[in-house]
């Protein structure tokens, strides 16, 4: 199997992994997340590197690439939800933007047209990545820190609800900008079949 789908699919299998350590809620288990995070965001900067540098872009690293992201990110963002970090509207921003792009990319193979890949996802991916290390990373020195007065359980609510609405921010924009650019596939695909004669 080629390097770049090999860090396609440890993204997927890393991301139950995360959930296993995040249920754990130590200390050590925390610092085991960030490191995975910081896993997960260079797979996935490395894969499309690697395939395009070893000339192994394969039809499987075109579909499983972005939902390879898609899994991955959003349970990262389900395990925040799930420890009260972040509120479940703007969770559900990032998976209704990738509902959307996914519902777009079906429609573009039903007509045989491929959706490239926006400078909006690429900035949304970002986005998100950093949103992500940056709670686990706070969250983490809130732990450890001997400084309660600066990472007190208001500041550090704030904080990361600020830094996960900012990426549904990006994530809303991203969804836009993808259903402007396809929207007219979507659109064909709801007309009417011409009837066979």
């Amino acid at each position: 199997m080629q390097v770049a789908n090999m860090l396609t699919l440890g993204r997927i299998l890393l991301s139950p992994v995360f959930i296993a350590f995040f249920l754990v809620d130590s200390d050590w288990s925390l610092l085991v997340c960030v490191m995975l995070a910081v896993a997960i965001e260079l797979s996935d900067f490395f894969d499309g590197k690697m395939a395009r540098r070893l000339e192994q872009i394969t039809d499987f690293g075109k579909l499983m690439d972005p939902f390879a992201d898609s899994i991955a990110r959003f349970t990262i963002f389900l395990c925040f939800l799930g420890a009260g970090w972040a509120p479940i509207w703007i969770v559900a921003t990032f998976f209704y933007r990738d509902m959307l792009v996914a519902i777009i990319r079906v429609f573009s193979l039903r007509s045989g047209v491929v959706v490239a890949a926006r400078k909006s996802g690429k900035i949304k991916a970002w986005s998100q990545g950093i949103a992500i290390l940056l709670v686990l990373s706070l969250h983490g020195l809130a732990r450890v820190s001997s400084l309660p007065a600066f990472f007190g359980s208001t500041l550090l609510r704030y904080t990361t609800w600020i830094a996960i609405g900012g990426a549904a921010l990006v994530t809303l924009w991203s969804a836009v900008d993808y259903w402007q650019g396809n929207k007219s596939l979507v659109l064909q695909a709801m007309r009417p079949s011409p009837s066979a004669e």
